[in-house]
């Protein structure tokens, strides 16, 4: 090795390649070991079934935060209303933004259940990643490009309020012609 140890080394001043200290062999072995030592530290990915149980839990408390300010708006005390089930759920990506639109029935103290329509932050967490929560009418039909392929029947208020899905975007971000969309009718 030379002096300042690093022999078989090209160097600016000297740019002629040097004989290794390793064969390919040895330098193959050691780059797998160090491939299975990055395996042995990355965190297993979850089962299907634990990644749905932690859809869902977000779900509901993205649920909660937007009864809540449903509640607030409305004078009801949040402990007098509670998410049921959820009915329908979809995912949309517009123009670099997440929104979830859900369906789901919400019983009220002294009342039947009742279908509400929400549009949160997919990474909801408090109140501002909610963008509308509101009680749906039998003959509410609010257009969505969004939910329109992937959930079609995810009801939508008439009275819009909602952000996501005005756009005709076709995943991931192409967006389909006004004639394109008359020859499909």
């Amino acid at each position: 090795m030379d002096q300042d140890g690093f022999a078989g080394l090209e160097t600016w001043e000297d740019p002629t390649p040097r004989l290794s200290a390793f064969t390919l062999e040895e330098f193959g072995d050691a780059w797998v070991a160090a491939a299975k030592r990055q395996l042995i530290r990355r965190p297993k990915t979850p089962p299907r079934e634990e990644l749905l149980r932690r859809r869902q839990e977000h779900d509901q408390k993205s649920l909660m935060i937007a009864l809540n300010i449903y509640a607030k708006q409305n004078d009801m005390q949040p402990a007098d209303i509670e998410v049921i089930e959820v009915k329908e759920r979809n995912l949309i990506y517009e123009e670099g933004k997440g929104y979830l639109h859900f369906n789901f029935l919400v019983k009220m103290q002294g009342d039947p259940s009742r279908l509400f329509f929400a549009e949160v932050h997919p990474d909801c967490r408090e109140e501002v990643d909610v963008y509308l929560c509101a009680p749906l009418e039998a003959n509410d039909s609010g257009d969505c490009y969004g939910c329109k392929d992937r959930a079609k029947e995810l009801m939508h208020p008439t009275s819009g309020g909602y952000l996501g899905g005005h756009k005709d975007v076709v995943f991931p971000f192409i967006y389909e012609s006004d004639e394109e969309s008359e020859d499909e009718a």
